[in-house]
């Protein structure tokens, strides 16, 4: 009888036991669910990003900094290829091991390259020569693609873009005076500006440098279409860097400015014998808030209109030095987006 109930008490206190494990365990699934609802968001830059890629992309190609190729190589290189050569015991300081010599290699033949590149000189891979750096000379800006319209003249161009003719006008000559008279200037007469022939097109390729590749280049390639729509859809007319001064102006800008590309133009001096023609972009430019410095609070550079409405700039097209990327903060701002690619990243930041 004693033993009897003796079990029954044992079998009272074990189920009393699991419901009280199966109400902690419950207790602990709530906690979680409520810090997870409580804490958890989406509410951070990488993730607001994301809403912007696709218009990148259509701009600029692939986001380099974001594709998975990398982590894919670096997962072989620096994981798989160190734990085939490992002994498989304690495997972890082996690849470790392996990793570091493979990197330091890496950095010493880096470290030859650059010193082989500053006595002009480069070593292939077969052990020949290339040509010394000084021959070797960096693609230029290029405009391409049909005309958008025919037009004949910076009266009709004007027109076109429903710009004041005097406006341009003066941006033409404040192009002009700083260069050197000769056969190659444009005349400063605005009788004989409104003479010359002009061509409109609709696409400027920029080769811009790749990172950590001086010899490499990308191709960026900005689009305007005035009031045109561009493939059937609205009109389109790129976000793009202007070289507007020194590297030591516009503070982490290092004389960048943003600007808006309008149309791209050639311009032929026919009243000269040399009849030079001239390459030219006509922008809009955004000023950097804040002188250009990297705001505290979100780490961005804002832009904005300028408010007393001149902001019409008349560039050659060298002066264009890749494609920008801005969000827009409010009405008449916006940020530059300078983490949307590695370059840009490594330039400004």
């Amino acid at each position: 009888m004693a033993n009897q109930i003796a079990q029954e008490a044992h079998h009272i206190s074990a189920a009393q036991g699991r419901r009280q494990a199966d109400q902690n365990r419950l207790q602990r699934v709530n906690r979680r669910a409520d810090l997870i609802q409580r804490e958890n968001h989406f509410n951070f830059i990488k993730m607001h990003y994301l809403s912007h890629f696709v218009s990148h992309m259509r701009l600029f190609g692939s986001i380099l900094m974001y594709s998975t190729e990398m982590g894919e190589l670096a997962h072989k290189e620096q994981i798989k290829e160190g734990y085939r050569r490992s002994n498989k015991n304690n495997a972890a300081r082996q690849i470790l091991s392996y990793y570091g010599r493979i990197h330091a290699l890496g950095m010493r033949l880096q470290t030859i390259e650059v010193l082989s590149k500053a006595e002009n000189v480069f070593v292939m891979e077969n052990g020949g020569m290339e040509a010394p750096a000084s021959s070797r000379s960096a693609p230029r800006q290029v405009l391409k693609g049909r005309m958008m319209e025919i037009i004949g003249t910076l009266t009709e161009l004007c027109r076109a873009l429903n710009i004041d003719y005097s406006d341009m006008i003066e941006e033409m000559l404040r192009l002009i005076r700083p260069t050197i008279v000769d056969d190659q200037r444009l005349p400063s007469d605005r009788t004989e500006l409104a003479l010359l022939p002009v061509e409109t097109f609709p696409h400027l390729e920029i080769p811009v440098s790749a990172f950590q590749e001086a010899d490499v280049f990308q191709m960026h390639r900005a689009r305007c279409t005035g009031t045109k729509a561009f493939r059937n859809g609205d009109p389109r007319n790129d976000w793009i860097w202007v070289q507007a001064g020194r590297e030591e102006s516009y503070e982490d800008l290092r004389g960048r400015v943003v600007a808006r590309l309008l149309p791209l133009f050639k311009i032929r001096n026919v009243l000269s014998r040399a009849g030079d023609v001239h390459r030219l972009a006509l922008v809009r430019i955004l000023d950097p808030v804040g002188g250009g410095r990297l705001h505290r609070g979100s780490g961005h550079i804002p832009v904005s209109k300028r408010p007393n409405g001149r902001d019409m700039r008349i560039v050659g097209i060298g002066a264009v030095i890749g494609q920008a990327h801005v969000i827009t903060s409010g009405e008449r701002q916006w940020i530059v987006n300078h983490r949307i690619d590695l370059g840009t990243f490594n330039e400004i930041y």
